[in-house]
């Protein structure tokens, strides 16, 4: 079982899962950002060896998650691709998605997604900007904070070190705005500090540490 933390955000009460997820229980809400899928592939075909399997594992885990939530819906906050399509993939992702027939599976387009097709993918498109009170989804964070609204997004891949304890992914945590860890398990990360006003939340795939 991932473990979960139940946190207020905006006043609004949201789970963190140490799979690198948000759940919204309001909406029935799953909510994760960068999922690159078809990075490997990608790699692969320009000739750079790297392991096979990682879609397969990725898909495997949102199984999980929506298994586990019982969520309604599953929004991704960008960069559902890697870059171009692979038939491989395509075919892998409808099968989660023909899997969860009654989940709406929508995607906010991030900067990977040029080659995204919304009725092959089976995905409802989702403006960037979208405000749903307490919050406004988008793929990046914003150049300033939006005061009507606290700001949900993905795309830094946000990560921590731990002393003795290696890399980790992180939920950072702002006044106005909160960024989700990447969640493709083959992804880089970009290092963010400990800082007055702001929280961090490491995440393992199966536990979560909440730092001070």
């Amino acid at each position: 079982m991932v473990e979960s933390l139940r946190i207020d955000i905006a006043g609004e009460p949201m789970e963190l899962l140490a799979d690198r997820a948000l759940y919204w229980p309001r909406e029935q809400r799953l909510l994760i950002a960068d999922l690159h899928l078809g990075k490997g592939d990608t790699f692969r075909a320009a000739g750079i060896p790297v392991p096979t399997g990682g879609t397969t594992h990725d898909l495997r885990r949102i199984d999980a998650l929506l298994r586990a939530t019982g969520a309604h819906a599953l929004w991704i906050l960008g960069d559902f691709l890697h870059a171009r399509r692979h038939a491989a993939v395509d075919a892998a992702w409808r099968a989660l998605r023909d899997a969860h027939g009654k989940v709406a599976f929508g995607v906010v387009p991030g900067n990977h997604d040029r080659a995204l097709d919304a009725g092959i993918a089976g995905v409802d498109v989702i403006a960037e900007d979208t405000l749903e009170p307490p919050f406004v989804f988008r793929h990046a964070p914003p150049d300033a904070a939006d005061a009507n609204a606290h700001v949900i997004c993905g795309h830094v891949h946000p990560v921590l070190r731990l002393p003795g304890a290696g890399r980790h992914p992180v939920f950072w945590l702002q006044p106005r705005m909160t960024v989700l860890p990447a969640f493709s398990a083959f992804t880089g990360g970009h290092a963010v500090r400990r800082a007055p006003g702001t929280g961090l939340v490491a995440c393992n795939g199966s536990l979560l540490l909440r730092l001070p």
